[in-house]
Parts: structure tokens; C-alpha cells; sequence
């Protein structure tokens, strides 16, 4: 394991953001250092999963720069970019039932043919719009939104 995939202690990382362990509690918000909060996102990425294969095939500018040698390290894009522009490390585990049933207008635009699937909804703008691929999902974001107070 690399620096790169591993936080520091948590008595040195709090000193690092200036905080407490007491002000962690309180429900108050504070400003985090940009480096620092690029460095838990890029933590927070790599431990996703991540299928080489479908990054491969599903981006095709991320498969010519490999394929030109241009980008050796496809993990590596995803983590360090790839996260961040909005793509899938793997193939999403959409619930084709669930997505057309939350969201009425997904069914209707699959009956129209205006998409094929919930899966290619998904990926191509429900994930930006903050939809939920499944249930399981729906409550982990829920309790993401939660945190800072907008649920």
C-alpha cells in the first residue's frame, strides 16, 4: 500500500484541519484545505470498485490514450480523474424495476425509445441528477445528504 492510498493518524489529521475531536461532534461545518480534501477523495476513489475492462469500453477517449500509450495507468485515471468527472469505475448496479418505477419519466422515455434501458439513464445523466441506480443506493445517498443537513 502506497501514501497515496492511506490516511495519516486521526490525532495528526485533525491537528492538520485544525480541529477537534469535540468539534467533529458538533454539528458545525469548517474549512477543510482544498490539497487536503482532493487527498480523502482521491482515498475515498481508489477504494471503489473498479472493472478495467468495462472503464475500457465504456470511455472510448480513455481506451485510445491507453491504447496510444498516452495512459498507462487506467486504475490510476479513474482515481485521479475519472472520479471526479462524473465516470464508473465499474458497470453501475442498476435495478431496471426500481429506476423506471421511482422515476415515471425514465419508463416513458425507454417506451418512446428515447433511451434503451434504466442502465444507459443512468449512466449517461441520472447518477449526475442524483438519482438513485437502486434501493440500497437511495439510502446511502440519503444519509450522505443527512449529513449536512439537506434531508
Amino acid at each position: 500500500m502506497d501514501w497515496q492510498t492511506r490516511l495519516p493518524n486521526g490525532e495528526f489529521l485533525l491537528r492538520l484541519l485544525n480541529l477537534t475531536r469535540q468539534r467533529l461532534q458538533s454539528g458545525s461545518k469548517a474549512a477543510i484545505p482544498l490539497p487536503i480534501l482532493l487527498e480523502f477523495i482521491t482515498i475515498a476513489a481508489a477504494a471503489l470498485p473498479f472493472d478495467e475492462e468495462f472503464y475500457l469500453s465504456t470511455y472510448e477517449d480513455v481506451r485510445k490514450a491507453h491504447l496510444s500509450g498516452e495512459l498507462p495507468d487506467v486504475r490510476a485515471h479513474f482515481v485521479q480523474q475519472g472520479y471526479l468527472e462524473g465516470r464508473f469505475g465499474c458497470r453501475p448496479d442498476v435495478d431496471e424495476a426500481f429506476y423506471t418505477t421511482t422515476y415515471p419519466d425514465v419508463a416513458a422515455a425507454i417506451a418512446d425509445r428515447d433511451v434503451s434501458s434504466a442502465l444507459e439513464h443512468y449512466m449517461r445523466a441520472g447518477a449526475i441528477e442524483g438519482r438513485f441506480a437502486n434501493a440500497e443506493e437511495m439510502q446511502v445517498m440519503t444519509r450522505w445528504a443527512q449529513l449536512d443537513g439537506k434531508v
